[in-house]
């Protein structure tokens, strides 16, 4: 299940951003998206240790931050921080996100589980 969490979710995001900026286009689906992408993996991420889930987040950042590095050119879209710094700042919040997800849904889902 942590192999869903790997996905360079905060390159995607910015990826998909760009694209549709340079198209002088709106992102539609970049809410959605993201909230699916959060609650998604942080439901899978309930039978899953916090370490474990720390690690992969902090390997899927890695990736993101330097897949943007070469496939997202920093030319001023993302002033006052960055491509670097707004790349890394999604992939924290990416994460925090999974883990208010993963606070809630571990309960619910070990009740379920202790039914018989």
């Amino acid at each position: 299940m942590a192999d869903f969490v790997l996905l360079p979710a905060a390159f995607f995001f910015h990826l998909y951003e760009f694209g549709q900026h340079v198209k002088g286009e709106d992102a539609p689906f970049l809410l959605v998206g993201t909230v699916l992408f959060i609650v998604a993996t942080g439901i899978l991420s309930s039978y899953i240790k916090i370490s474990y889930i720390f690690l992969v987040n902090i390997i899927a950042g890695s990736f993101s931050f330097i897949l943007a590095m070469y496939f997202i050119p920093d030319d001023g879209w993302f002033k006052p921080v960055g491509r670097d710094g707004a790349v890394l700042f999604l992939a924290v919040v990416f994460f925090l996100g999974q883990l208010l997800v993963r606070s809630f849904s571990k309960p619910i889902l070990m009740k379920k589980e202790m039914r018989p």
